[in-house]
């Protein structure tokens, strides 16, 4: 009988098990959260694009996120070569509380898994169905797990067998700048967030640093249509995941717009694009180059109070990020007596 990895086991009973004891949101207009899952940058803190607009005082807002990324590359230069063959899992957990009129604090508690997975077979038809190359996914056997990089001829990081764990716990403030309402609802948010080193390096569920991010997060709703969009930067600190090859500081930005058809009112049709700067130090496209991410899909509204995201990411930038990544996030709100 096929094992499954914990993380897919344990996030789909919180998803059946969740939806039918809350009143069941909410914020429709918030971004995909979800950023690029290639095994060695998602260790790192870089941090989703959330909205301009942070959680009201008293509110809580609660968010299951699964992202199940599959990767299959092979890549070499003069003095470096890179193999990713398999499938990641990330469980996250992630809570946002209006502490006071303009400030929100918050929390994110991962749970990685790394395994050989079942998907080959379905992304290679996915892939023909739309035209997409599998050039390099059929060079690998179906449903295996291989991560290995080496640089001058050592081997610096190796996994074959499942791995799973706690990632890097992150941390999260947020101040309102501004939040006007009309003509059109215009909001901006500061954001910083302070990843910690629970996570493992060797495991890829964390980085062994602690990273610090700033950022700049925007939402423009204007009748049917939401535009968020921001950006920043993060300060990677000394860890234990390639720390000699780690650039100190990253830069990252995001763009993505939502419509809510006037017939459908339970749905809202997303598109986003997620890109950031290199985070490695290397001639490897993989590790060594800018990175731009594409989410398409959309927010289906239970009630008033909780939503379910799914979305499909594909990569733009070539390598730069795992082939197609499959998102799931359960959106609750929940409303505190004054």
């Amino acid at each position: 009988m096929k094992r499954y990895p914990r993380s897919l086991l344990v996030s789909l009973c919180i998803f059946t098990a969740v939806i039918p004891l809350t009143q069941a949101l909410a914020e429709a207009t918030a971004p995909f959260y979800t950023v690029n899952q290639n095994p060695f940058i998602q260790a790192h803190g870089l941090p989703p694009l959330e909205k301009g607009k942070i959680t009201a005082i008293n509110s809580t807002t609660s968010w299951t996120v699964l992202d199940i990324a599959s990767a299959s590359v092979t890549e070499s230069a003069p003095q470096e070569s890179i193999i990713l063959d398999g499938e990641s899992y990330r469980l996250n957990f992630m809570f946002r509380h209006g502490l006071k009129k303009n400030v929100e604090i918050g929390i994110d508690i991962p749970y990685i898994t790394h395994s050989a997975g079942t998907l080959d077979g379905f992304i290679r038809n996915w892939h023909d169905a739309f035209g997409l190359t599998n050039s390099e996914r059929n060079q690998f056997q179906a449903n295996q797990l291989h991560y290995e990089y080496s640089r001058d001829g050592v081997t610096q990081s190796r996994m074959v067998d499942t791995t799973d764990g706690i990632g890097d716990i992150r941390l999260s403030a947020a101040w309102q700048l501004r939040c006007d309402h009309a003509p059109q609802q215009r909001c901006s948010a500061l954001r910083a967030s302070l990843k910690l080193p629970t996570g493992k390096a060797e495991k890829l569920t964390g980085s062994g640093g602690v990273d610090l991010s700033l950022a700049l997060t925007n939402s423009n709703t204007y009748q049917r249509f939401t535009l968020n969009y921001g950006g920043g930067l993060l300060l990677n600190g000394h860890g234990d995941l390639l720390n000699d090859q780690q650039k100190p500081l990253v830069g990252f930005a995001n763009l993505g717009l939502n419509y809510q058809p006037q017939r459908f009112s339970w749905m809202v049709l997303k598109a986003q694009l997620d890109g950031h700067s290199a985070f490695y130090d290397s001639a490897l496209k993989n590790l060594g180059s800018d990175s731009l991410q594409i989410n398409v899909g959309g927010t289906i509204l239970f009630s008033d109070k909780t939503a379910l995201d799914i979305g499909v990411v594909e990569d733009i930038v070539t390598s730069a990020v795992p082939d197609v990544t499959f998102h799931l996030a359960l959106r609750l709100q929940h409303q505190k007596g004054r």
